[in-house]
């Protein structure tokens, strides 16, 4: 973690080494959001929320209609403006001190509970877990994840993917896969930690519609063995249903999932787990307004696939 933590600063920190110029609408309109959000909070100066406001204002007209195609954002001459651009965009203009936090307990799942869910994963192969088993310390994670500037990169389906080898990587996610791990030896002390996403969802009005609005939970874990997915915003920030946001599907001999084993009610502060045979979709709705409203699915991967070992 340290490693990865020091190459991201080396090549995220502001100054360092060239700027990015490239951007989508979707993406744009994020960072906007969130520069706003930080310099109300006192974390950003005044100049970077208006340089990215006006970006975003000057660009959605040409690219309302595709806000998911990639542009350059270019300036005539040398300014101030495209200076501060180049030190801003896709940087780590700020990262949330609690990400170097390493509380005493970062989980207070039950010692009971914990141990049917370990033999219900022995005997099954596989753990569907429906109630909360792991307890995030709610000081922590949430404003790790939601405020710092380490979304760099647009999927599909409305949704900007951080990634542990440029961001993620942290003394507090590190405490976490240990707490995980301790608290689930059985199912996950065999295995190494092989990745941690985070994805954070778009609840613009940019293109509604045009893609599924889901993040790519099963593409990213198809080649684990085990599958750890922590939510961490609160469930009133959703525009709809939490009853059965997620399913849970069995996958066929060709790898896609068909048969669906369980439909999970999305919950703050809930750890779904699975194992290979199985893969995660977001069926729930979208999210509110607001920059602290954004859904964000935070998975860890543990170990390797019997089809990504055998290949």
């Amino acid at each position: 973690m340290r490693c990865l933590e020091g190459h991201f600063q080396a090549s995220r920190t502001p100054g360092k080494r060239d700027g990015d110029w490239h951007t989508t609408l979707r993406k744009l309109r994020h960072d906007a959001e969130m520069v706003t959000w930080l310099e109300k909070e006192g974390l950003a100066k005044t100049e970077v929320k208006k340089l990215f406001r006006g970006i975003y204002h000057a660009a959605r007209p040409k690219h309302s209609e595709t806000p998911d195609k990639v542009f350059e954002v270019s300036f005539a001459e040398q300014t101030d403006d495209r200076t501060l651009w180049q030190q801003a965009n896709n940087k780590a203009v700020f990262i949330d001190p609690s990400g170097q936090e390493v509380p005493t307990r970062t989980l207070r799942a039950k010692g009971a509970a914990l141990k049917g869910l370990e033999e219900s994963f022995a005997s099954s192969g596989r753990l569907v877990a429906v109630k909360v088993i792991c307890i995030l310390n709610p000081v922590f994670c949430p404003t790790l994840l939601q405020a710092s500037t380490f979304y760099f990169y647009p999927r599909s389906g409305h949704h900007l993917l951080a990634l542990l080898e440029d961001g993620l990587a942290s003394p507090l996610l590190a405490q976490i896969v240990d707490g995980l791990r301790n608290a689930l030896p059985a199912t996950l002390g065999a295995h190494t930690l092989t990745g941690i996403r985070a994805w954070k969802a778009d609840n613009s009005p940019l293109g509604k519609g045009s893609v599924a609005t889901r993040p790519e939970l099963a593409e990213s874990s198809v080649d684990s063995a085990v599958k750890v997915l922590l939510w961490v915003v609160s469930g009133t920030a959703l525009n709809g249903s939490a009853t059965t946001a997620l399913e849970l599907r069995r996958r066929d001999e060709e790898g896609s999932g068909s048969q669906a084993v369980a439909n999970i009610k999305y919950a703050a502060n809930r750890a779904v787990i699975w194992g290979q045979e199985l893969e995660a979709v977001w069926t729930g709705p979208g999210w509110e307004s607001g920059f602290l409203q954004r859904g964000i699915h935070l998975l860890f991967t543990f170990g390797w696939s019997d089809a990504a070992c055998a290949a």
